[in-house]
């Protein structure tokens, strides 16, 4: 078992270590670990800060001004108002851009004055501080004291009774959303990367050396095993990074169950890798150049891509019957079972199954897909059809 297991450990060294001096996976790297820190931070620090807006007010009583400020601040925003002599003053600040916005407060029932148009955070702001201002008005000519027309303004607090309770499971979604999308790339990104290596020591005559030394089906599994413990390393750098960043960030606390959704990410990570990239270096066995192995895999990567834009059809209805079945089903399981996980609670006996049928497809795949390997790896010239490779491999 060791004698047998020493090829497939030698060609993963070399694949591994050829891969990660490349000057393209180390530029790939870089550019995805800036994507991750910006993607973090440069929303996190938008948003961190409180909008802040100047309104000047003209008219009203002498406290208006303090009154649209604190409507502001219960708004989550911090306004500053100050008086101005009249509706003319008024205008003229906000035409130079003193002021984002005047109040004119008579006459009734009060008028908004914008330079361009109106900001969606602070007109309702400035709306309530008017209804709070004709409320007042109206409460003096029925002789309501201030205390009476607070109660006829306090806002209703209803009983709310769910028939079905669901939890929030928007924080779930998200993360489910963004590892659907990472395992979108990552397959084709790994698989591409096993295509390409097969092709390119077919076309330099590299795997003629090779194979007198190892056996095919071992050629193979090394640089399966190779790509797909760079491909795992090189995620754990990013969620490293990833996981640094958001702590920096100061993000709001996760929600129960992230941790097991993302460990669930990572499983169906590999379980993919494993399924799709034995396919690919298959298919690129049938090619002898670039250009035949991209036709070779077209269909491949089309479904890939049918089963991505699918799944987001998942989000209305997770309940579906063809989801469920997508969800177990090998070639998309890696895509559909995590986005379920987190939209709905999946019976243990199908994430089960799921794993399970999953290892058995990878099992079949290893043998179907090191016959056809073994007989197209040393063909060269057209491209192979598969049924010449099976037969080729007697």
């Amino acid at each position: 078992m060791r004698q047998h297991l020493s090829p497939v450990w030698t060609i993963a060294r070399r694949e591994l270590t050829t891969r990660a001096r490349s000057k393209a996976f180390r530029i790939a790297s870089a550019v995805l670990l800036a994507g991750i820190v910006l993607g973090i931070l440069v929303p996190a620090w938008a948003m961190s800060g409180t909008a802040r807006f100047t309104v000047v007010v003209a008219g009203g009583p002498a406290g208006l001004p303090a009154a649209v400020s604190a409507e502001g601040a219960a708004a989550g925003l911090a306004v500053t108002a100050r008086p101005a002599g009249d509706r003319a003053a008024a205008v003229r600040q906000v035409e130079t851009g003193a002021a984002d916005a005047a109040l004119v407060a008579a006459p009734a029932p009060g008028e908004l004055v914008w330079r361009t148009t109106e900001e969606a955070r602070l007109a309702p702001v400035l709306t309530a501080a008017l209804d709070r201002l004709a409320a007042a008005r109206h409460a003096e000519e029925l002789g309501l004291t201030p205390a009476e027309l607070d109660g006829l303004l306090a806002p209703a607090d209803p009983r709310v009774t769910r028939l079905d309770p669901q939890p929030d499971r928007s924080a779930q979604l998200v993360i489910a959303t963004v590892g659907m999308i990472l395992l979108f790339v990552a397959l084709n990104f790994y698989g591409s990367y096993v295509l390409t290596g097969v092709v390119e020591e077919k076309s330099s005559r590299v795997v003629e050396v090779l194979l007198a030394r190892v056996r095919p089906a071992d050629l193979l599994a090394g640089k399966v095993l190779g790509i797909g413990i760079l491909g795992i390393g090189q995620f754990a750098v990013l969620a490293a990074v990833a996981a640094v960043t958001l702590q920096v960030a100061r993000p709001p606390r996760l929600p129960g169950g992230t941790v097991s959704l993302i460990a669930a990410v990572v499983l169906w990570f590999v379980l993919g890798y494993g399924f799709y990239s034995v396919l690919y270096g298959a298919l690129g066995a049938l090619a002898s150049r670039a250009e035949d192995a991209q036709v070779a895999a077209a269909p491949l990567t089309g479904f890939l891509m049918l089963a991505y834009f699918g799944a987001f059809t998942a989000v209305a209805d997770p309940a579906r019957w063809w989801i469920t079945a997508a969800s177990m089903f090998p070639p998309t399981a890696p895509i559909y079972m995590p986005l379920r996980s987190a939209l709905t609670d999946v019976p243990a006996w199908q994430t089960g199954a799921a794993v399970l049928l999953m290892i058995v497809a990878i099992g079949v795949l290893v043998r179907v897909g090191g016959r056809l390997y073994r007989g197209a790896v040393l063909h060269t010239g057209g491209r192979l059809r598969i049924r010449q490779a099976w037969r080729g491999a007697v």
